[in-house]
């Protein structure tokens, strides 16, 4: 991975974060701000297609875009950055290099070969997901994460777990 996790874990801190993929990626963004969001940081999740089509209007230059794209060849996630007024991080699959507009950080992961079901994308979203989270361990510290989870999950298990 490039190491870009201490400033781009800064950016997601201070500022609400907007999730942002296509396909799998798109599912692993979904995920990634779900879980930055029950971590105790302003984050949402938006399809590329609807940013496309009329939200990114609503990205303020406050916020920061973070796209997923393993192949790092989706054709909305690099007009998505390309368009962005706010800071951009891409997260993606190792040797990127294809958009036109590069994103302010960049965070490669780790090469996985999707062999595990005959190409089905898995281990590259696991691969993914294992980057978005070390990204958002950066953005919140363990005792901000357990005061956020016991706060949105009073009458769940994993509150319970951790009081």
């Amino acid at each position: 991975m490039t190491h870009h996790f201490g400033r781009t874990g800064i950016l997601i801190r201070e500022r609400t974060s907007v999730w942002s993929g296509v396909g799998k990626s798109g599912h692993a963004a979904r995920l990634l701000a779900a879980t930055a969001a029950t971590s105790g940081l302003q984050a949402r999740y938006a399809h590329a297609e609807d940013l496309l089509h009329g939200e990114l209007s609503a990205l303020r230059t406050c916020d920061v875009l973070v796209a997923v794209s393993w192949s790092g060849r989706s054709q909305q996630i690099g007009e998505i950055i390309k368009r962005a007024k706010s800071a951009t991080v891409l997260i993606t699959g190792p040797g990127f290099s294809s958009f036109d507009c590069l994103p302010d950080h960049l965070i490669e992961c780790e090469a996985a070969a999707d062999t595990l079901l005959n190409g089905i994308p898995a281990e590259s979203v696991l691969a993914t997901l294992q980057a978005g989270y070390s990204l958002i361990q950066q953005a919140a510290t363990e005792q901000e994460r357990r005061e956020a989870l016991k706060l949105g999950h009073p009458h769940g298990a994993l509150a319970q777990a951790v009081i």
